[in-house]
């Protein structure tokens, strides 16, 4: 297997107006998969159609935009998008994953090295933006409308960085590890 050392150089950079793979955003609300609080049925539509809504715990914080650019382009060359539909992974800071008992110091520095946790991507702090030595939850992703986290933007990704995303997503939905080279990621 391929565990090429991860990108040494800054993750991080301000560019585009348009979304892009790879983006982070703060302040996004990460829906964990935890039992409901409770259902409640809307009483204004008849029984069958009632509509069903969920309600429980729900986390803020930060995540990564996952959506391929290419899926939320609109096609013919427009600087628009095509839908609303976002997908992102929560970041988690390592420490709070040590904590927890998910990381140990050896698979930390394994995601430190080579960023070879197949279901994580590892990001370095960054003192700029406040994040802390980060993983980003590759397992659970989280669908959310454009709305909700047009505004909360922090930064894009590098084209390094950007590369070792899209490596990190094929060898997660495919077991296929590929070399980081491999990728080309759209950096408009």
């Amino acid at each position: 297997m391929n565990h090429e050392r991860r990108p040494q150089g800054p993750y991080f950079e301000k560019r585009g107006t348009l979304l892009s793979q790879g983006d982070l955003f703060a302040d996004v609300p990460l829906a964990y998969p935890m039992p409901a609080d409770e259902m409640v049925v809307d009483a204004e539509e008849d029984e069958e159609g009632a509509r069903r809504f969920l309600s429980g715990p729900l986390s803020i914080g930060a995540a990564l935009l996952i959506t391929p650019t290419c899926s939320m382009r609109a096609q013919g060359g427009g600087r628009d998008y095509a839908h609303p539909v976002r997908t992102l992974v929560p970041l988690r800071p390592a420490e709070e994953l040590m904590d927890l008992g998910i990381l140990d110091a050896a698979k930390l520095r394994v995601a430190e090295r080579r960023d070879s946790l197949i279901n994580y991507l590892y990001l370095p702090a960054s003192q700029e933006l406040g994040i802390p030595e980060s993983l980003a939850l590759l397992y659970m992703p989280v669908t959310l409308h454009h709305e909700m986290i047009a505004e909360a933007r922090l930064a894009q990704m590098t084209y390094e960085a950007s590369a070792q995303l899209q490596k990190k997503l094929a060898w997660h939905s495919t077991s296929v590890l590929l070399e980081r080279d491999d990728f080309d990621p759209p950096m408009d």
